[in-house]
């Protein structure tokens, strides 16, 4: 028997109210975490600062990167400040680091040879990793000279909003 407080209900409802109120209340919870994940990664930006010299092989390369951050500036303060502060590279190579690329719920991939006095690097944005990875290793392979392009390696990876 349903309890009174179903009472002004149909009596066709009165029987399986419990079971719809039930079901209404997990809808509703499913909906605001729907909401709330995409109120997160609507949020999620993203940036890649790089310094780069006139000669990579002879003066490095510094890289910086930020992804979900709340808003484009805290995204790009975090790249710049990254990048000024890698370690493998001069300090005036990190005082050239400028944003290449501000994105969001894409990934970004660098790619270089791990050789100190070699000029292979690239970096890249895509949809899909994979894709970011094979677009930089294409670019660091073609900067790096024919006798070192089988040395280009990712360096980093990630992906925003995912």
């Amino acid at each position: 028997m349903a309890s009174s407080r179903f009472g002004l209900l149909p009596p066709s409802w009165r029987e399986s109210a419990p079971v719809r109120f039930g079901a209404f209340v997990l809808a509703g919870a499913l909906f605001l975490t729907g909401a709330a994940l995409h109120a997160q990664r609507a949020n999620a930006e993203a940036a890649l600062a790089v310094g780069l010299p006139t000669d990579v092989a002879k003066q490095g390369l510094a890289f910086g990167w930020a992804v979900n951050h709340a808003n484009k500036a805290a995204a790009e303060a975090e790249a710049l400040r990254r990048c000024r502060e890698f370690k493998d590279a001069p300090q005036a190579v990190r005082d050239l680091c400028r944003i290449v690329e501000s994105f969001d719920d894409r990934c970004v991939a660098v790619a270089l040879d791990p050789d100190a006095g070699t000029s292979g690097v690239g970096w890249a944005v895509a949809d899909k990793q994979d894709a970011a990875e094979d677009a930089a290793m294409d670019d660091c392979m073609e900067g790096s000279g024919p006798k070192r392009r089988n040395s280009c390696r990712i360096a980093f990876a990630r992906c925003d909003g995912r």
